[in-house]
């Protein structure tokens, strides 16, 4: 269905080798969100999935993230990437934002960066470019 394999990501170079810093991935695609995952945690982060609004919530209470990479579009709430962002704000945490999504209409993505996303990509997104965009946005030359 990728352009990736899911099994043996692990033996990819990762660009991105540097601090490790806390990210959550919030995607009702499973195999997506794993690939993504692993391939982040191989890189040295120390990375959290959650598959829908309310489990993402919760660690965000719970936890401090760096980087927060969400789909616009979850299963259960249609667009409830966009409420996920605008908790984020409203929170006034410093987390930075990468939206992913296979949904690229204009009307989104204005809405998106109007909430100060930080990155927008088009799902789904190679994993080079996911760990480039993340170290762009953590400081780090990719």
């Amino acid at each position: 269905m990728y352009d990736f394999e899911v099994t043996g990501i692990w033996q990819l170079a990762c660009p991105l080798m540097s601090m490790a810093e806390r990210i959550l991935i919030i995607d009702d695609d499973d195999q997506l969100a794993n690939a993504y995952k692993e391939y982040l945690s191989d890189c040295g982060h120390q990375v959290d999935c959650a598959r829908e609004l309310e489990e993402a919530q919760a660690l965000l209470a719970h936890f401090s993230y760096s980087v927060v990479i969400t789909d616009l579009r979850l299963t259960k709430l249609g667009f409830g990437g966009l409420d996920l962002i605008k908790h984020i704000r409203e929170l006034a945490l410093k987390t930075r934002i990468i939206v992913f999504t296979g949904y690229g209409w204009p009307e989104l993505r204005a809405e998106a960066t109007a909430q100060r996303v930080d990155a927008f990509l088009r799902k789904p997104t190679q994993l080079k470019e996911l760990a480039a965009t993340v170290g762009a946005l953590v400081g780090v030359k990719a």
